[in-house]
């Protein structure tokens, strides 16, 4: 592919998100230097305005005369484009945390999906949060933000498949000024049973939330969405904080700051001057999967999708394996605990992911709609 059209996100919370996949994919293509393609790049703000996403993939395809256009953005909107793909017969690849159901299940054609699995995460840690610890006593913890997103339904799926018994629902307000702890910690003080805390915080508001639990060692155990426990490693609040231990998982080893993959670490150092990001890797990833559709251009679409699914590629977080009923990449996901700066990591491999991925699927057939229609972390 020589032509590589790229519609990246705006962000006030998280500014980095974009910056970040795109300079993810170009370590991709620096490391395999014999193929450099040109990017034309757009910005799509928070991805509400799907007639905006519907312009732009169409000026990539017929005036920049793009082969392939990545788009950053979620459902329900991202959908708007999905004809564009077949009407030009050039693939849309979709990238995203992952926090969001599809409209549907059943894929486009010529469209692709590519996440950090929000989702997925939340439900494989809540059900082996609860089987492993052996404690079915929980509270919902989030706020209005973060709580408006799949992760609310991946925990209750997890919960429901590993019996879980839920006391306490805690939902707060998601703005710094108006964070207001009393209500959990009045609980957990009157509560003298073990209890998982199932907890989706991101922003300036998590180490608010963190610092309200942080007494209540040992008798809580947090149940981390893949979101926060990345934010809680990145901000190094493991070690700045005593917080209780922390279970989670996550498409991406807790140890991608210091041994995680390297080529993704040294291009930010030495060309981007940061530290690279969850969503460096996912930008890696996605070269991967444009890389192998390059090799499969010259195929038809239904014939391209069956060699997808024959293949596994090796990404920069893991295996990914092409599900192609939904056009989903699905990847190995790695649990984990974290006592301060320290983990303790199994992996999950990808095959079990994917029949969590299909069980989703039959628990959900008609997938839920609900909550922001910003794509996560784009507000």
């Amino acid at each position: 592919m020589k032509k590589i059209g790229i519609l990246l996100p705006k962000s006030s919370t998280h500014p980095y998100i974009g910056y970040d996949f795109f300079y993810g994919l170009n370590a991709f293509y620096a490391f395999h230097g014999d193929n450099n393609p040109s990017f034309f790049t757009s910005n799509i703000g928070f991805g509400i305005d799907d007639d905006l996403l519907y312009s732009e993939t169409e000026k990539m395809f017929l005036e920049k005369n793009v082969d392939v256009v990545v788009v950053f953005a979620e459902h329900p909107k991202v959908d708007k484009i999905f004809p564009l793909a077949s009407q030009f017969r050039r693939p849309i690849l979709v990238v995203n945390a992952g926090a969001k159901y599809p409209v549907k299940w059943k894929a486009a054609e010529y469209v692709i999906f590519l996440n950090l699995g929000e989702m997925l995460s939340a439900k494989l840690v809540a059900k082996k949060g609860i089987v492993q610890s052996g404690i079915q006593k929980g509270i919902n913890a989030t706020n209005f933000y973060d709580g408006g997103y799949g992760m609310a339904d991946g925990f209750y799926l997890g919960q429901e498949s590993a019996g879980a018994n839920i006391l306490f629902n805690f939902i707060s307000k998601h703005l710094e000024a108006d964070f207001d702890s009393r209500s959990i910690i009045d609980f957990l003080e009157e509560n003298q049973d073990p209890i998982l805390i199932f907890s989706t915080y991101t922003g300036e508001i998590l180490p608010l939330f963190l610092k309200a639990v942080e007494g209540f060692d040992p008798k809580i155990t947090l149940v981390c969405s893949q979101a926060t426990i990345h934010e809680i490693i990145s901000n190094e609040l493991g070690s700045k904080m005593a917080l209780p231990e922390i279970i989670a998982c996550s498409s991406l080893s807790p140890e991608w700051p210091s041994k995680g993959f390297q080529p993704i670490n040294e291009y930010f150092k030495t060309e981007v001057k940061r530290e690279a990001s969850p969503f460096s890797y996912l930008g890696w990833d996605a070269g991967e999967v444009l890389q192998k559709l390059s090799s499969l251009a010259n195929t038809g679409w239904k014939e391209c999708a069956q060699k997808l699914e024959q293949t596994t590629i090796t990404g920069s977080r893991g295996a990914l394996r092409f599900h192609l009923e939904t056009g989903y990449f699905i990847g190995d996901q790695y649990q984990f605990k974290v006592r301060g700066d320290k983990y303790k990591v199994i992996k999950i491999e990808v095959e079990e992911v994917l029949k969590e991925w299909e069980q989703l699927m039959e628990s959900r057939p008609t997938p839920p709609q609900v909550g922001w229609f910003n794509t996560y972390l784009c507000s």
